[in-house]
């Protein structure tokens, strides 16, 4: 896995720089959604380092099923599988769209709704980032 982050250098900074935004996003709302977020106790959103470890617990737990998929299943299979993962991808992002988009979450500030939209939209990323590799590495193989 470190060996694909070195050769991809560009995208892993992506990658971080915009885990780093999303939970600086997370951790700061507004007084009513600080409000909230001791209310249902959202604890993992308190602070800005328990909001950047947990964007980058499921980016990083995203990333590590992507490459053993990458590793482990053939190519025709593996489109399967980021096909699927980009799928639930794209559900968690309408998800949050339809919840952020009620009253009561649009009162907690734009920060900490764009960051709640922003971490499916980085799984979308990186899920079709892998679909793609994978189809295009699929193309390559002769068909059995």
């Amino acid at each position: 896995m470190l060996a694909s982050l070195k050769k991809n250098l560009t995208t892993t900074l992506l990658l971080v720089i915009l885990g780093v935004t999303d939970a600086y996003l997370l951790s700061h709302p507004n007084l009513i959604g600080r409000i909230g977020v001791l209310i249902y106790q959202h604890d993992y959103l308190k602070t800005f380092p328990r909001a950047l470890a947990t964007v980058f617990l499921v980016v990083g737990t995203s990333l590590a099923i992507c490459e053993v998929i990458r590793w482990q299943a053939r190519p025709r299979v593996a489109v399967g599988w980021y096909l699927m993962l980009f799928v639930l991808g794209l559900s968690l992002f309408a998800y949050v769209y339809v919840t952020f988009s009620s009253f009561t979450y649009r009162l907690t500030g734009k920060a900490f709704i764009y960051g709640a939209h922003l971490l499916p939209i980085l799984l979308i990323g990186l899920f079709g980032r892998y679909l793609i590799m994978a189809i295009f590495e699929a193309r390559k193989q002769p068909e059995v």
